[in-house]
């Protein structure tokens, strides 16, 4: 499976994002899969990890559950200040 340049651009910035420990594997894999992602965990880990491709689909999905696992996560952060004050 070939993509264009972007698509690799996509993958180093997921990687990047995986590298940052910011979520778990598990916890990647099943909010991807829970919003509609269909390829196993064992692929989104070797496409986190640069090794893999995904289909273009399949890599918007995961980047919009790696933008919405920040998004809660910040949300988190934010309560947790507020209820420190």
């Amino acid at each position: 499976m070939r993509h264009p340049e972007w698509a690799s651009a996509q993958r180093r910035s997921a990687a990047e994002w995986y590298r940052d420990g910011r979520t778990a594997l598990a916890g990647v894999w099943a909010y991807f899969y829970g919003i509609g992602g269909d390829v196993d965990e064992v692929a989104v880990d070797a496409y986190l990890h640069e090794l893999g491709e995904l289909p273009p689909s399949q890599m918007k999905l995961l980047a919009l559950a790696m933008r919405e696992l920040d998004t809660e996560a910040m949300r988190e952060l934010d309560s947790e200040r507020m209820a420190d004050t």
